[in-house]
């Protein structure tokens, strides 16, 4: 049996982290980029009957080939339906909302139609401003608020890539927390947050050397966490929540390949290990 792990072009760290262990493990695994995939598979004759895939990476062109080797008989976790909605921040909040799980309101609005963009601002007194697919660590996200002139709002979307982005109603946060939930189970061990600085209303609990370990293990966030996981049918995923003024958790995004290997060091978790031993045995439902 085979588990092939999909890195991004950058993600080679992590994902060998996570292949090390499963070789440990007397499994064999293997790491491509998903630019590779299709030529990897061939030259190492795997097939849907031996061999499991879980794919580290998302976006429109990635999503093209998951969904080709999905047709091919591959089992994919996690699956291309889950990716096009994690990876599509838009239709991520859509369908959280549909869900019932909480949520900012959110609009997909042309960049060109700027009375619109500056009414959704009036109407919330402050929005955020996102590309529809997460890039850029953030750079692109811009806080704007009611009364912005024109030229100003236009010198801020001429930077934002895509023709449409997401408006989102702006949510004053107490801390962004990142949940771990593997197999619809939260991790509640290796849940980190930041916080919003004095001067910048912007954290991450990404690629972030400051995040935290968080503590608190009353059962309504995990319970949302779970939910939210299901609902995505997402089996391995990291979701991050706003935590708000008022102590309400409120999904940010929900995410599925990022380098863990801060979060292990603040929470003492082996995710590696949590992921492999997953994915191991995962492999015994693979049909022969």
């Amino acid at each position: 049996m085979n588990i092939l792990l999909i890195r991004s072009k950058a993600g080679i760290r992590y994902a060998s982290h996570i292949r090390d262990y499963i070789l440990s493990q007397g499994m064999d695994c293997h790491v491509t980029d998903i630019l590779s995939v299709e030529d990897f598979i061939r030259e190492k004759g795997l097939n849907p009957s031996n061999t499991l895939i879980y794919s580290r990476t998302a976006g429109p062109e990635t999503n093209k080939k998951i969904a080709e080797i999905e047709r091919a008989g591959f089992t994919v976790i996690n699956s291309v339906r889950t990716l096009e909605l994690t990876s599509n921040k838009y239709l991520a909040q859509i369908h959280a909302e549909e869900c019932g799980i909480p949520i900012a309101k959110t609009y997909k609005v042309k960049k060109a139609d700027l009375k619109k963009i500056r009414e959704l601002a009036f109407m919330h007194q402050s929005v955020v401003l996102k590309p529809i697919f997460s890039q850029g660590q953030g750079i692109f996200c811009q806080k704007v608020t009611a009364g912005i002139a024109e030229e100003s709002l236009k010198t801020i979307l001429d930077l934002m890539p895509g023709d449409e982005i997401q408006v989102q109603q702006f949510i004053d946060y107490e801390m962004l927390i990142r949940v771990i939930v593997i197999n619809f189970k939260a991790i509640r061990e290796a849940t980190t947050y930041d916080f919003p600085g004095q001067k910048d209303w912007k954290c991450s609990v990404c690629l972030n050397s400051k995040i935290k370990k968080y503590r608190d293990f009353a059962d309504d966030l995990f319970v949302l966490a779970e939910k939210t996981a299901r609902d995505f049918n997402a089996k391995i995923n990291f979701i991050d929540f706003f935590k708000d003024m008022k102590g309400n958790f409120i999904l940010n995004e929900i995410n599925t390949s990022c380098s863990l290997f801060l979060h292990e060091a603040v929470s003492g978790v082996r995710i590696n290990e949590l992921i492999g031993d997953f994915l191991i045995a995962q492999t015994s439902k693979l049909v022969q």
